[in-house]
């Protein structure tokens, strides 16, 4: 697979596969939070906590696709980048609040994990380097409000630039995921590029 102008998207097919992270978990801690009985709160907490997980798997596999898609048409000097919606927007603090309330997510849903079920649910450091990665890759871009061209697009320090040989790799994910909408097949490369 070859990028060509056709392929420099904003999104290459991600945003179909996204469920939206505030307001399904906003959704769920309002369903247990109504009980007042701990082991009706327990008990729904256990329900949910799998499509929990599964979902802050999905972003943070989500955030790295975006970094490595980012890596990818970078390469590709002078394009029209096509499809920015946040172009030509207004760039503040709000442009932050979904990655930081994923990130804060995080950490609360290890004290949840062990406050409702005793079990114990980390969130890997590889994680949370890709969660801070991304978040400074919005900042470095003023939340891509100025992304017009493949020049415009700024990677974050530490990010390793892909060989030819794992663009090729990158791509063949990128492909993928867009197909089956599996963002954690990102974290089988988050090596060539973190």
């Amino acid at each position: 697979m070859t990028l060509t102008k056709e392929d420099i998207k904003f999104d290459p097919g991600f945003i179909i596969h996204l469920q939206a992270f505030i307001p399904t978990v906003e959704d769920i801690y309002s369903k247990f939070s109504n009980f007042k009985n701990f082991s009706q709160k327990r008990n729904m907490f256990k329900i949910y906590y799998s499509k929990l997980k599964t979902l802050l798997d999905s972003y943070i596999g989500f955030y790295l696709g975006c970094i490595i898609w980012a890596a990818l048409i970078k390469k590709e000097e002078g394009q029209s980048v096509i499809g920015n919606l946040c172009y030509g927007g207004t760039y503040d603090e709000d442009t932050l609040y979904e990655v930081n309330f994923v990130i804060d997510f995080a950490k609360q849903l290890e004290r949840d994990a062990k406050y409702y079920m005793n079990e114990t649910y980390k969130v890997k450091d590889f994680e949370l380097d890709i969660l801070n990665k991304y978040k400074e890759f919005l900042i470095l871009n003023e939340g891509f409000v100025k992304c017009n061209k493949t020049d415009d697009i700024k990677l974050p320090e530490n990010v390793k630039v892909l060989s030819a040989k794992d663009s090729e790799i990158a791509e063949k994910t990128v492909k993928s995921v867009i197909e089956n909408g599996n963002f954690t097949e990102f974290y089988n490369i988050k090596d060539m590029i973190l």
